[in-house]
């Protein structure tokens, strides 16, 4: 996937969750813009766990570990239903 596409899906205002698809047939959902970082060959992506311990105050979501993407292996993005968090 073109570094670009991943930036613009980002950047879209109101933003708009999207779930990236992988070359292994892997997926993440990206609800917020806060837990993508697209480098010019890869992506970190933050990986958000529920435990209903967050304050609902934070305006941020809690990343509680991350993964790293090599672009060449995104194989599309597409929108998802539902809030951003």
């Amino acid at each position: 996937m073109r570094r670009n596409d991943l930036v613009e899906a980002l950047r879209t205002s109101p933003f708009r969750p999207f779930r990236l698809y992988l070359s292994d047939g892997g997926t993440f959902e990206i609800r917020h813009p806060e837990i993508l970082m697209v480098g010019l060959h890869s992506a970190v992506i933050g990986i958000v766990e529920h435990r209903g311990n967050g304050d609902a105050g934070e305006r941020y979501p809690r990343v509680e570990r991350f993964t790293t993407v090599d672009l060449m292996h995104v194989t599309r993005i597409e929108e998802v239903q539902g809030q951003p968090l």
